[in-house]
């Protein structure tokens, strides 16, 4: 079971994704690194596996991690690495931008929609969007969106890259015109006919959640999930640049790239969260908190993606892990941080895990590590 592509075709930014290599400025000889310990990690099997994997993954393009991992009625937390320069470790339940992993707090929101007969999976997407927004709209149902089968262009490849990127930062991003400019664009495919992961999906999810209920994106997915779970650190930070408590710092090179305008996310990508609270989620779904059954069966009902052993449901990702359990989820990037959060079905193992990066794009070669972190967690 390989995650290491699923995760970097999963990162927001997709543009670029060639060559990707650590800067000199951020060598593994160079960065510092925090405490081999933790507050909580057991002297065990799956423990001694994850640890060696989080230090190798600070060796090949994170900064530093921390990784969460639940064992039936036990939970412990290992962190590796530190800043950048000086070498500060990385907090403990610290907050991170969870990337695409967001896609599943969208799913749960316009899925809850589902239930309430306000939206219905298999209809056009122009039936609850403006007007000539999606042309090919009558085409594309709201199921395609949320598994990628839609084939619209991925608005993230037209976002800003390398220095252009650092200068323009914090600039605002309307999810309208990104959706609007990335449906004018030719279409990978005819809708329904293949699986291509695109965040304009989850653009269009977005706008759909606010044209049916009437309120902000942000307002619906805090209403809906955030404050029924009791996420106290978890935020759906929309134009605010700030990461509100502590965090971990990314980079691109030498630039602390960990404050920045979220919305060029927005619901495929931009909320902040910490460990302990993207837990209270996959804890909530797999117990059926968030969702009644006949939606929650149509968030695992899976397509095939390009990689063996992995689906894409409806926001939620499923992977076969080395030991014959399935894990379900979801990865995200965003400049500065790289994520996974899963869980097996039965909710009893869950893994979440959080990477502050010493470049974006992402260092291919942090793939293979954080694949490792997600099979040992969750097969011990």
């Amino acid at each position: 079971m390989r995650v290491s592509r699923t995760l970097l075709t999963g990162l927001l930014v997709t543009a670029a994704m060639g060559t990707l290599a650590v800067p000199a400025t951020a060598t593994a000889a160079d960065r510092p690194h925090g405490p081999r310990g933790s507050d909580s990690e057991p002297d065990s099997g799956t423990a001694r596996k994850v640890r060696r994997d989080l230090d190798l993954l600070t060796h090949r393009g994170a900064v530093g991690a921390q990784v969460k991992v639940t064992e039936g009625d036990r939970a412990w937390l290992a962190r590796s690495g530190g800043a950048q320069k000086t070498g500060t470790p990385v907090p403990p339940e610290g907050q991170f931008r969870v990337g695409s992993t967001t896609k599943m707090f969208t799913s749960v929101a316009l899925l809850q929609l589902v239930g309430e007969g306000k939206v219905l999976l298999d209809e056009p997407i122009s039936r609850y969007l403006p007007s000539g927004l999606v042309p090919q709209g009558d085409k594309i149902t709201v199921r395609m969106a949320l598994q990628h089968t839609s084939g619209l262009h991925d608005v993230a490849r037209d976002l800003p890259q390398g220095e252009e990127f650092i200068r323009h930062r914090f600039r605002h991003y309307d999810m309208t015109d990104q959706v609007r400019r990335a449906a004018a664009k030719p279409a990978d495919f005819p809708p329904g006919t293949d699986y291509g992961y695109s965040s304009t999906n989850y653009l269009v999810a977005g706008l759909i959640i606010e044209r049916v209920t009437g309120h902000s994106y942000a307002t619906e997915v805090q209403n809906r999930v955030i404050a029924p779970l009791g996420m106290r650190h978890t935020v759906v930070p929309v134009d605010s640049s700030v990461i509100p408590g502590p965090h971990a710092h990314g980079y691109m090179g030498q630039t602390d790239i960990s404050a920045l305008n979220p919305s060029l996310a927005g619901p495929a990508g931009g909320i902040i969260s910490t460990p302990g609270d993207m837990d209270k989620l996959l804890m909530a779904l797999t117990s059926g908190k968030l969702l009644r059954p006949a939606q929650w069966n149509e968030m695992n009902h899976t397509v095939a993606t390009k990689e063996p052993g992995a689906g894409y449901g409806l926001g939620l990702k499923v992977r076969e892990l080395s030991c014959g359990r399935t894990a379900i989820g979801h990865t995200g990037g965003i400049p500065g941080y790289a994520t996974l959060a899963f869980t097996t079905r039965d909710g009893k193992q869950r893994v979440v895990l959080s990477a502050n990066l010493a470049d974006w794009p992402a260092d291919e070669a942090i793939g293979k590590p954080i694949d490792k972190v997600l099979n040992d967690a969750l097969c011990g």
